[in-house]
């Protein structure tokens, strides 16, 4: 039985984690705005943006080197 704790890479685990902070950021906008008015709705949602693109690019880059690899 393989372990499961190998099967993401450092660089997903990372953009998984500025999705995260960004979905919360947003979450807490109400509570934010309330404490220290402060808006962080659209900042939590490029946040979140942000880590999304860096996912994709980061899936098609690593289809890319496993298309490549194999026709060697």
């Amino acid at each position: 039985m393989k372990n499961s704790a190998g099967k993401y890479s450092k660089y997903d685990v990372a953009t998984f984690i500025i999705m995260i902070v960004g979905v919360i950021l947003f979450l807490l906008t109400p509570l934010l705005i309330r404490l220290f008015e402060f808006d962080s709705d659209m900042l939590g949602l490029l946040i979140f943006l942000i880590g999304l693109a860096m996912f994709v690019v980061g899936l098609i880059i690593r289809l890319i080197i496993r298309k490549v690899r194999s026709h060697r």
